[in-house]
């Protein structure tokens, strides 16, 4: 694999304000090329024309939770079913007897109006797997039924159980696609407000900290070869989560990213939302918290999804486990 990177290195400021940023070549060899061209191919035809205007919301989780469930699933974890308060959870287990020594929060992706735990078990099962941590899944509540900010809630009352079930704070990590990983973010940004312990790391997957073009966007020229995310689907999902613009969480970009957990993000290079995964890493380093960025050329969004048909998904949740493991060990 053809890898260029960037460290940062106190003889350049300006790498040293970018954070860490690495990128990725595509593994070579026909097989990771025919399936990728199969994947790119197929959320272009069966996904991406369903998720948003004009289809409602019922249509878009069915095409989401369809698609989810042609993805392989690691059998070396298992899937138990549970339930928190008012929320139904999935816990992802090693298929040994043996309690997991860590715990990973896992935050479901789906645009906070679509996605469930079952959605996304290809990425949660694998994880599991690669890291021996239990993965506890929330089906937090969606909008438009519940608006803002009972997601956000859900992440936080999850992670409380994560407390009481015995793990330690440096023992547990938060990790999320898509809105989950605005997730990630803000339910570790509600847990600080909350004066609870911050979770050792967090992973986020094409984190969609606003739903908006940015300033100075490359969403525009991104946009036709990202074959699976629609601009428009964001001005719907904005309408649907009704934020409050008063609410101190209601704006993730305008969060105070000190003292957070060391992070680990991730984004393919065709994706409209990409300029969300560099913001963060340059925010964050400037605010003295600890960032690295994986840029993956030629993939899309939250392409960990197909792991078990695509090396390159294989090797980034591979990349994930080795640094939640780096991190546990602090």
């Amino acid at each position: 694999m053809n890898t260029a990177t960037l460290v940062a290195s106190p003889q350049d400021a300006d790498v040293r304000q970018a954070g860490v940023v690495r990128r990725y070549e595509p593994p070579a060899g026909w097989r990771e090329s025919v399936m990728a061209a199969l994947m790119r191919g197929a959320l272009r035809v069966s996904l991406k024309p369903f998720l948003g205007p004009p289809w409602p919301f019922a249509v878009q989780r069915a095409a989401l939770s369809i698609g989810s469930s042609l993805m392989p699933q690691d059998g070396r974890a298992q899937v138990k079913a549970d339930r928190i308060a008012h929320m139904h959870v999935e816990r992802i287990v090693p298929r040994s007897a043996v309690r997991a020594p860590h715990a990973i929060l896992y935050m479901h992706g789906g645009a906070f109006v679509a996605g469930s735990p079952r959605t996304h078990r290809s990425i949660t099962r694998r994880l599991c797997a690669l890291t021996g941590a239990e993965v506890l899944v929330p089906h937090y509540r969606l909008a438009p039924e519940h608006p803002f900010p009972a997601q956000i809630e859900d992440g936080v009352l999850a992670y409380k159980q994560l407390l009481s079930d015995g793990y330690p704070a440096d023992r547990i990590a938060i990790a999320g696609d898509s809105a989950g990983g605005h997730l990630t973010l803000m339910v570790t940004v509600a847990l600080r407000q909350a004066g609870l312990p911050l979770p050792a790391a967090m992973v986020m997957m094409s984190p969609a900290f606003s739903l908006a073009p940015l300033p100075n966007t490359t969403a525009y020229e991104r946009e036709p070869r990202d074959p699976m995310i629609r601009q428009a689907w964001g001005q719907d999902v904005e309408r649907a989560l009704r934020v409050p613009h008063d609410h101190p969480l209601a704006d993730a970009m305008q969060q105070d990213l000190r003292g957070l957990p060391p992070a680990l993000v991730q984004v393919g290079e065709d994706e409209v939302l990409f300029d969300n995964a560099p913001w963060y890493n340059e925010a964050a380093t400037r605010a003295g918290s600890h960032s690295e960025l994986e840029i993956y050329l030629k993939r899309w969004h939250v392409f960990q999804a197909h792991a078990g048909l695509m090396h390159s998904a294989d090797e980034a949740l591979a990349r994930q486990a080795a640094f939640l493991q780096k991190c546990w060990k602090r």
